[in-house]
């Protein structure tokens, strides 16, 4: 068995010096970019790569930035401590210590700089092991028996101070998650009453990315989806209208998505869609839409009987929905950009009706909810970063309420697990306006579903 692990490392050697060129090539931009968007384009501009390469890559250097803060706790502590027999109390001043030096995503990318390639992939392939030991979705990234033997036991002794500690700041470190979210994760366990259980499959999740959803756009051509996917020797899941796709190859080239029978969408994401009860004739308003997910969405369940408008303040992303509409066969959305503040000037359909049935705002937000796919995420946010979100969030939510007609619904969410971007800016906005009240709100996706985590509330004018 040993044998063949030490095959197995050494067939993937010799990428290791080209994820190191790769990985500073990242820390090297004017900040840290979005790590899909810029590895696609790396991959692009080099045809060498074939489809096992990029894959590995891809795994490597998202687990790379998925775990780069434990990475750092790891290889700081070590250099202090590799002599000293751990104890919680140790482990808990040094985190105390390092959260002084490392209080912002600058000061962190410093020191990944600083740090060799090869020191900080030890600690990444580590906890990557621990994550995917025995699973058949992992790649090869186990260290060879003879080298870092002394940072392996370390990290073992680590782990089970870290993994076995009640006290929450051992619990971010071992999930990579920056200390300087700490007070915004005791409060959302605080507010949405997470029990450890809860807390544990939340944080847990983390550690990988979701399935792939997709979203059917008519239910009456189901069978037809699902019978190209066994074709193609996809495994899939029913929910609802949603289904859960694994398979070895990507879905864009099926002829049923390209079609437009089914869109990529996040579990979490669809449940906020499914917030709007739109009925046939309704007229709705996706003032955030961006590429028009949503926007999607809520066309399906009108199925051409009611009108949408889509609305960004990125005209490019406008043309995206106008795509995806004529792909589908959507011909009641109509796009019209909108910067957030007055109300765009809208067709005398929408005066006639005085506003619209359902307003839509999927407000900007931290994203934290979507660190699963985009880990890099959240090393762009900050204590400050959420003050000014939670501004504009309630600026736009502010102005958009205007578009409600008396009776109709007021739809705010995010793609964030933050109460301050949530509940937060609800409970502001309620406070202001009480000719609305609230019908519900919810946290969605993960901790309860292996999905994203997302917010959504539900708002009715009363007059």
């Amino acid at each position: 068995m040993a044998e063949q692990k030490n095959k197995s490392t050494k067939h993937y050697e010799g990428r290791w010096p080209h994820l190191y060129k790769l990985w500073c090539s990242a820390l090297n931009q004017e900040s840290l970019p979005q790590f899909d968007r810029w590895l696609s384009q790396e991959f692009a501009k080099n045809s060498k790569y074939g489809s096992r390469d990029r894959r590995w890559y891809s795994e490597c250097l998202f687990a790379g930035i998925r775990f780069g803060y434990f990475s750092l706790f790891c290889e700081e502590f070590f250099l202090k401590c590799q002599h000293v027999n751990l104890h919680e109390k140790l482990i808990k001043e040094f985190i105390i210590n390092f959260e002084e030096n490392f209080k912002n995503s600058n000061q962190l990318l410093s020191k990944w700089k600083e740090i060799t390639e090869e020191r900080f992939f030890v600690w990444i392939r580590l906890r990557y092991q621990l994550v995917y030991k025995n699973k058949s979705s992992a790649v090869s990234l186990e260290l060879s028996s003879e080298n870092f033997q002394l940072e392996t036991q370390f990290f073992a002794k680590l782990i089970s101070f870290l993994e076995n500690s009640k006290d929450i700041s051992f619990h971010l470190i071992f999930s990579s998650i920056p200390i300087w979210y700490k007070s915004s994760l005791e409060k959302r366990i605080e507010k949405s009453n997470w029990n450890e259980t809860e807390v544990k499959q939340f944080l847990t999740e983390l550690d990988s990315r979701p399935p792939l959803w997709i979203r059917i756009n008519d239910l009456s051509k189901t069978e037809l989806i699902t019978q190209e996917l066994i074709k193609e020797g996809f495994e899939f899941e029913h929910f609802d209208s949603s289904l859960k796709v694994t398979g070895a190859k990507g879905v864009f080239a099926l002829q049923a998505y390209r079609s437009g029978l089914f869109e990529i969408q996040d579990l979490a994401s669809q449940r906020i869609g499914q917030n709007i009860q739109v009925k046939n004739g309704q007229f709705v308003w996706d003032c955030c839409a961006g590429g028009g997910g949503k926007t999607q969405q809520i066309a399906s369940l009108l199925k051409n009987k009611g009108v949408i408008y889509a609305s960004d303040i990125r005209e490019y992303k406008l043309e995206e929905v106008k795509k995806r509409a004529r792909k589908s066969g959507f011909f009641n959305i109509r796009c019209l950009p909108w910067n957030g503040e007055k109300l765009p000037q809208f067709q005398k359909e929408v005066e006639n009706r005085n506003g619209f049935d359902w307003v839509l705002v999927d407000a900007p937000c931290s994203s934290s909810g979507t660190w699963r796919r985009n880990p890099d995420a959240k090393y762009r946010v900050s204590s400050d970063n959420i003050l000014s979100l939670s501004k504009l969030q309630h600026s736009i939510l502010e102005k958009a309420s205007k578009g409600v007609r008396v009776s109709g619904h007021l739809v705010y969410s995010t793609c964030s697990w933050v109460f301050d971007e949530n509940e937060g800016i609800v409970c502001e906005f309620l406070k202001n306006n009480p000719n609305f009240s609230l019908v519900k709100q919810n946290l969605l996706g993960s901790p309860h579903e292996n999905a994203d985590t997302m917010f959504a509330a539900v708002l009715k004018r009363e007059s």
